[in-house]
């Protein structure tokens, strides 16, 4: 076989490799995160008891969205694999008005953000596994 051949073979395999599908990686902007989201669990550790059903959020096309409590209302940036949600006329707990989340794992239906701790939950924060509604 020539030379010339088995590199074609090779560009080939490589390329068929790289199409392969990963759910958990997909790209995540601002037209793929557009719709309602509803939280399956609010913890790391599946046997922690949580209330996970209260943190519903819904992203729109302009850039807005809304969320439960002090996220009400929020304009949404997405930076890479961060999310970060400026909360729009309201006054936080704790005078927090940006929340970010690193988002962990992102597919058409599923979602997974990690919390940035907070200087005011003494670095704890808020792990939430999604799905689309």
């Amino acid at each position: 076989m020539s030379i010339r051949k088995l590199l074609s073979i090779g560009v080939l395999l490589l390329l068929l490799s790289g199409c392969s599908s990963d759910d958990d990686n997909d790209a995540v902007n601002s037209l793929s995160l557009i719709g309602e989201w509803e939280a399956s669990h609010q913890s790391k550790n599946p046997n922690d008891a949580d209330t996970a059903d209260m943190w519903q959020y819904t992203f729109n096309p302009d850039g807005t969205g809304t969320g439960p409590y002090a996220t009400k209302s929020f304009r949404y940036e997405i930076n890479g694999s961060r999310i970060t949600l400026n909360l729009l006329n309201i006054e936080s707990y704790y005078g927090q008005t940006v929340y970010e989340y690193d988002i962990v794992s992102f597919s058409k239906d599923r979602m997974e953000w990690d919390e940035v701790p907070d200087k005011h939950w003494g670095g704890k924060g808020k792990y939430l596994k999604f799905y689309r509604k």
